[in-house]
């Protein structure tokens, strides 16, 4: 069995394609290629060298492949590479080194919006109407284009025992009137205990963060002016594509007398 690496023994492998195209964002490009063994030995295909010349040079990326081909087998094997994330956009010419011979490889590279954003969940204590929160959270650009940090417009927050105390009340308060009263019961429940939408501002909005580049983000907002002190409340704010979760705990410190 004769091993192909990046390094050593290409000249065995054929490849019968004129041409290579590797396409998709930059963390996940894909193609196909036909390979083919003319040796009398087994082939296990490890690797093969890519260069940015069409003349004989050394490999400066490395298509990872691991296959095995008889003698005389040919056979197409879907092949996936990356390059770093925040290449650019575009058409990029590669060429293979089989040997002493150098295939064109053409590269597409599609535009890729990507972020990470960290922490994903937040706890809190207080309550009160009007209290004030404050979030920081790390935000990565993952992509290949300038991300625009979006404005904030709104976030909900639910009491946790809305649902409960809602059906609860419902199945108790109409004992034989059928389920569209209980229903009737329930709706109203909710729509009694439902607090406005959370007021919430994000320093950095509209700011633009470049490609493999951080930004530290700086998020505050404010208790609904109809939430209970006395209540302990849940929600989660989109963040584009990105959800962040946030659970506030009721703190009321009582007045003890020594």
């Amino acid at each position: 069995m004769i091993t192909i690496t990046a390094d050593a023994n290409q000249e065995k492998l054929s490849i019968l394609d004129k041409e290579i195209i590797l396409n998709g964002p930059p963390s996940h490009l894909q193609g196909k290629i036909q390979f083919a063994n003319r040796q009398e030995e087994t082939l296990r295909v490890k690797s093969i060298g890519l260069t940015d010349k069409a003349t004989k040079g050394e490999a400066k990326e490395i298509l990872q492949l691991f296959f095995r081909l008889r003698p005389g087998e040919e056979a197409v094997k879907r092949v996936r590479h990356n390059l770093p994330i925040a290449t650019a956009p575009g058409t990029y010419q590669k060429y293979i080194s089989v040997g002493d011979n150098r295939l064109p490889v053409k590269v597409i590279v599609q535009p890729s919006i990507k972020i990470s954003l960290s922490p994903s969940r937040f706890s809190f204590q207080g309550t009160a109407p009007g209290t004030i929160h404050k979030i920081t959270l790390t935000l990565e650009n993952l992509g290949n284009l300038p991300f625009k940090i979006p404005a904030l417009r709104h976030a909900s927050m639910l009491d946790m025992d809305l649902m409960c105390r809602a059906f609860g009340t419902g199945f108790r308060s109409v004992k034989d009137e059928g389920v569209l009263s209980t229903l009737d019961v329930v709706t109203e429940n909710i729509k009694s205990n439902m607090v406005d939408w959370v007021s919430i501002k994000l320093k950095e909005a509209g700011q633009t963060i470049e490609p493999g580049a951080r930004q530290l983000l700086n998020i505050r907002f404010t208790v609904p002016k109809n939430a209970d002190k006395n209540r302990d409340y849940s929600g989660n704010f989109r963040f584009w594509n990105r959800e962040v979760a946030i659970e506030i705990k009721s703190h009321v410190v009582e007045n003890v007398a020594l």
